[in-house]
């Protein structure tokens, strides 16, 4: 075989880059929601009182944040496996679980979040929600709009992972982690 052809598939390196990028410019969050953390702390107990919309900013960017970092997370291989024998299967069994999980449970997962995500956006834009306290963020659906987004991108993650399986599987061309 040509080493050309023992190369992973570039649509799995575009998709995985395009994820990366994601994950890596939302990485920052973390700097904005640590401000408004020790910004709400000073607030409350240097001054006595707070911002609603500090609280509630803390749990939009940790929520955008963890959204986009789920899809960050499959395409780094540093997704979480509860598979006790995981340890002990040869990496083609590895990759056999690997693909039959993500046909089988992660695809039909993301479509349903995907589908209900999207209706759960429409309702909050239909609406124009906002928060219910008087001080509160308005716009919610902004806020709403990283379940269909994150979800989204988990898909692409999904689609690339499983490319590379197959490919791996059907070619013996090693993974990115196992290179």
């Amino acid at each position: 075989m040509r080493e050309k052809e023992k190369e992973n598939p570039k649509i799995c390196d575009i998709l995985d880059t395009i994820v990366q990028r994601i994950g890596n410019l939302f990485s920052w969050l973390s700097i904005l929601l640590i401000i408004a953390i020790v910004a709400q702390v000073i607030l409350r107990y240097v001054f006595g009182g707070g911002f609603v919309f500090l609280e509630e900013l803390h749990f939009h960017f940790y929520g955008m944040m963890f959204m986009i970092a789920i899809s960050y997370a499959l395409t780094t291989n540093s997704h979480v496996r509860l598979d006790l024998l995981h340890s002990k299967f040869s990496p083609r069994k590895k990759e056999i679980v690997e693909v039959l999980g993500i046909i089988f449970l992660l695809v039909p997962m993301v479509v349903v979040l995907l589908i209900n995500g999207l209706d759960f956006l429409a309702d909050s834009w239909r609406v124009s929600e906002r928060s219910d306290a008087p001080m509160g963020l308005p716009f919610r659906w902004a806020f709403k709009a990283f379940v269909p987004i994150g979800i989204g991108l988990l898909g692409v993650a999904a689609s690339s992972r499983l490319i590379r399986g197959i490919v791996f599987l059907f070619h013996q061309i090693p993974l990115k982690d196992q290179e």
